[in-house]
């Protein structure tokens, strides 16, 4: 989760400092500082960059600390459509979702269950589904280990008893 919290800070720390240089822009235009004539839009272009910027980035990030901190997340279960090329972000049947780069391990193809945050769409823990055969496959190793393991003991509990 500490790649939540970072990602968090990071496009918080973004956000403040696009709004530094929007209020700067705005004493500059007040103050008639600009050379150049067509540098008073440049106030009007950064807000427009601030406000997309909070909109697709902090704001949905910030929505889902109550979400993190209860750890209530959303699962979904489908196939890996696409992965980025710096594996943060994974396609899961038409949704983008966002991972942490460092543990992510799926490829292309593979059945998953993603567990997420509703609106920036944060995928807290992505594992596989098993099919029905992988199941049948495990229950099987797992009767004969503990028929096994059943074996060994009973012939431990009569060679003690002889």
């Amino acid at each position: 989760m500490s790649y939540f919290w970072a990602n968090l800070g990071g496009h918080m720390f973004i956000s403040l400092i696009l709004l530094i240089i929007f209020l700067w822009s705005v004493k500059n235009t007040q103050h008639n500082r600009w050379k150049k004539g067509f540098l008073f839009l440049l106030p009007v272009v950064l807000m427009i960059i601030l406000l997309i910027q909070l909109a697709a980035f902090s704001i949905p990030r910030l929505l889902d600390t109550t979400t993190v901190l209860r750890s209530s997340y959303r699962m979904k279960s489908g196939t890996i459509e696409s992965v980025s090329s710096l594996k943060d972000k994974v396609k899961i049947d038409g949704t983008t979702y966002y991972v942490n780069p460092f543990s992510f391990e799926r490829e292309v193809g593979d059945e998953v269950t993603v567990k997420y945050t509703p609106y920036a769409k944060y995928a807290y823990s992505i594992e596989l589904v098993e099919t029905e055969e992988e199941k049948e496959i495990r229950d099987t190793k797992e009767s004969k280990e503990t028929k096994a393991s059943k074996e060994s003991k009973n012939k431990k509990d009569s060679d003690r008893l002889s």
